[in-house]
C-alpha cells in the first residue's frame, strides 16, 4: 500500500484494522462484564454514607454505558451468527460463537438483576448530602453530629432533618398562601357565601 493509496482514500488492509467477528464478540462480551461489575459495586453502594448526587450520577452514567456496549456486541453477534451459516465454518468455530452467545445472555440476566437492585435501592434510599452542602444556619449542635455515631447513624439524622426542614418549609409556604387569599378578599367572599 502506497501513499497515494492512503490520499485516495482506500481502506487498509491491515489485521489490525480488520478485527475477527469472533474476537470482536469476546471483546465486546469482556467490556460488558466488566462494566456490569462496576454496575454492581455501585449498586452496593447505594443507601450508605457514599450514596451522594454524584454517585447517583456515575451509576447513570454506567448504565447508559452498558447499553451502548449490549447494543455493540450485540450487533457483533448477529454478524457472527451470520457468519457460522456459511459451509466453509469450522465446527470449532460456530461451538466458540455458541459459547460466546451463552455468555452474552449470562452476562445481561446479571445486568438485568443489578438494574431491578439498583430501582429498589434508589427509591428506598435519598443520597446522602454532605455536610458542607446543608445551609450554614445549621450548627453541628442542631444537627446533632457527635463523634459518638456512626457514619450511616449521622447519614440517616442528616436526613430526618432535611426532611423536617422541607415540611415546614411546605407549612410556611401553604400558610402564606393562606393569608395572600385572606389579604386579597378571597377569604372573605367565601364567608359571605356560607352566611357569615
Amino acid at each position: 500500500m502506497s501513499f497515494q493509496d492512503l490520499e485516495a482514500g482506500r481502506p487498509l488492509n491491515s489485521r489490525r484494522d480488520k478485527q475477527d467477528p469472533t474476537q470482536a464478540l469476546a471483546s465486546g462480551i469482556f467490556q460488558i462484564n466488566t462494566a456490569v461489575s462496576t454496575f454492581q459495586r455501585l449498586v452496593n453502594t447505594l443507601g450508605t454514607p457514599k450514596d451522594t448526587p454524584e454517585l447517583r450520577d456515575k451509576l447513570h452514567k454506567t448504565r447508559l454505558h452498558i447499553g451502548q456496549l449490549v447494543k455493540d456486541t450485540s450487533a457483533k453477534l448477529k454478524q457472527a451468527s451470520e457468519n457460522d451459516h456459511r459451509i466453509e465454518v469450522s465446527a470449532s468455530k460456530k461451538i466458540t460463537d455458541a459459547k460466546l452467545a451463552k455468555d452474552f445472555q449470562a452476562v445481561l440476566k446479571e445486568f438485568q438483576k443489578a438494574q431491578r437492585l439498583a430501582a429498589e435501592r434508589e427509591t428506598a434510599y435519598t443520597p446522602f448530602v454532605p455536610q458542607a452542602v446543608l445551609p450554614s444556619s445549621y450548627t453541628a449542635s442542631e444537627i446533632d453530629i457527635g463523634s459518638d455515631k456512626s457514619p450511616e447513624q449521622r447519614a440517616l439524622l442528616v436526613e430526618s432533618r432535611r426532611q423536617e426542614v422541607l415540611l415546614l418549609d411546605n407549612e410556611i409556604a401553604f400558610n402564606e398562601a393562606i393569608i395572600e387569599e385572606k389579604r386579597s378578599g378571597g377569604y372573605k367572599k367565601s364567608s359571605n357565601r356560607l352566611g357569615k
